[in-house]
């Protein structure tokens, strides 16, 4: 038994079971480590498709912003005015009417060309309004001639004057027939002119062109206005009783009555451009819808002038 026992614990057989021991557990963490590096394959798997997928969303985002030289830059800018838009809808939109309102007034060709055969019918009509100078030239005349016979017979206190007034009255029923004629002469001539306007048409070259007529004499008289309400206003400061601590204020004073005399008679100019273009368009004889948009482009393009020289 002795001997088995210390064949037993020979130092080959203890090298020999220790070797399996040891395969035992190289075995155990081979195969641990193979489970541990298919599931690590399969996590890098989805972070590679992930890292991927970010990868293709941050160059879509740069396409998008950037672009290539051409297309790129297109569509960038579409996308920014695209957000510009949607954040400052009121701001864009009051730009928009600003610009429109210039290139009306400065830039805008005429829709309606005038063609020859539209030139003739005008030309036409207008001869037939050219006719009617005769009798405007004889009926003018006649209520001339009335009319200094009635300051002869208003003498002083002709009220009271049974004769004086009676002679007065009796002018003035001379007066009427000649009266009642110059009117519908008026009326006759309105009319010609209105229909031979009415040829070119208010969208023509000779419609825009009056009624930016229109403008610039309602600017220009707003101008003078302006000018004659500086220099009163600056004749006035000089007699101030009231002096002013140092230069700076009264500098401040002088820019505020340029500034405030240019806006109000500017604004005033407007307003009286406003009243001014009605009859304009009327002599052109248009359509309801066409008059009003007509108005208001020739409003808008007022007030966009205004305000950009202002």
């Amino acid at each position: 038994r002795e001997r088995s026992h210390c064949e037993r614990w020979r130092p080959s057989a203890l090298l020999r079971r220790r070797e399996r021991e040891r395969e035992r557990m190289s075995s155990g963490v081979a195969s641990s480590t193979g489970r541990g590096k298919q599931i690590q394959r399969v996590g890098d798997g989805n972070d590679d498709d992930e890292f991927t997928e970010s990868e293709r969303r941050e160059r879509r985002q740069r396409s998008g912003s950037s672009g290539s030289a051409g297309a790129g830059d297109g569509d960038g800018v579409v996308v920014v005015a695209a957000r510009v838009v949607r954040t400052h809808p009121r701001k864009v939109a009051t730009v928009f009417l600003w610009m429109l309102g210039l290139f009306c007034m400065f830039f805008a060709p005429a829709p309606i060309r005038i063609t020859p055969a539209m030139e003739a019918k005008y030309q036409q009509k207008m001869d037939a309004v050219a006719n009617l100078s005769g009798s405007f030239i004889k009926t003018s005349a006649e209520l001339d001639k009335l009319g200094a016979e009635l300051s002869q017979a208003q003498t002083w206190w002709w009220y009271f004057k049974s004769e004086d007034r009676k002679k007065v009255n009796e002018i003035r029923e001379r007066m009427e027939p000649f009266e009642k004629e110059l009117d519908h002469l008026h009326k006759e001539r309105y009319r010609l002119e209105s229909e031979a306007r009415n040829e070119l048409g208010l969208w023509s070259e000779a419609g825009l062109r009056e009624t930016k007529d229109v403008f610039w004499s309602s600017y220009n008289r707003g101008k003078r206005q302006a000018k004659v309400g500086i220099i009163w206003d600056l004749v006035w400061e000089m007699f101030r009783s009231d002096n002013y601590e140092d230069s700076v204020n009264f500098l401040f004073r002088i820019i505020w009555i340029l500034v405030s005399n240019a806006v109000m008679f500017l604004f005033a100019a407007t307003i009286a451009f406003m009243f001014r273009v009605v009859p304009v368009i009327r002599s052109f004889n248009p359509g309801l819808l066409s008059g009003i948009l007509f108005y208001l482009l020739a409003l808008l393009a007022a007030l966009s002038t205004i305000g950009t020289i202002v």
